[in-house]
């Protein structure tokens, strides 16, 4: 099976979103606010972009002919999908309020910052996890090759992460 009709390669596209957020958190290290909250709203659009792509059209083929898969049901891929739209609404908050610190107050705030988005990273590595594990190897199994192609060409992530390769953007 050629790789570019495999689910796998929207790990591809988990990993691109990990080393944005990573270069996010570096900048806010950094205390580069502009540099940080640049990163973290091409981060956030992107992954809006990538769970968008799997609630409207690869999560209800999952679920519509897969059952009972131990860690992978359609509620725990949402309910997850949720959890990190909450924390993605709280870091931009945070970051906003980022800007009316200065000295050590920014450094803590800044700190305190870090600290839940490393609980959020937990959380998103976890998640990732169970994509790559459940939903995409089962999703190779129940699609044909046709429908595949249909799937993954939709995939507007997908697109992006390979547009942002041609343009040597990366995580940058």
């Amino acid at each position: 099976m050629s790789n570019d009709l495999s689910f796998l390669q929207l790990t591809k596209v988990h990993q691109w979103l990990d080393e944005l957020f990573l270069a996010h958190r570096t900048a806010l290290l950094g205390l580069d606010l502009s540099q940080a909250k640049l990163l973290f709203d091409r981060y956030e659009t992107n992954l809006l972009l990538h769970m968008k792509d799997e609630e409207e059209s690869l999560i209800p083929i999952y679920g519509a002919r897969i059952s009972d898969v131990p860690g992978g049901a359609v509620e725990l891929f949402i309910a997850e999908h949720k959890k990190i739209r909450k924390f993605l609404a709280e870091f931009y908050q945070a970051l906003r309020e980022l800007r009316n610190n200065k000295g050590l107050a920014l450094k803590h705030k800044a700190i305190e910052l870090l600290d839940r988005e490393g609980m959020y990273a937990g959380l998103l590595q976890h998640h990732h996890a169970r994509e790559q594990n459940a939903l995409y190897p089962w999703l190779e199994l129940i699609t044909s090759v046709e429908e595949r192609a249909n799937l993954l060409a939709g995939c507007s992530s997908l697109s992006a992460y390979k547009a942002s390769l041609d343009a040597g953007q990366g995580a940058k």
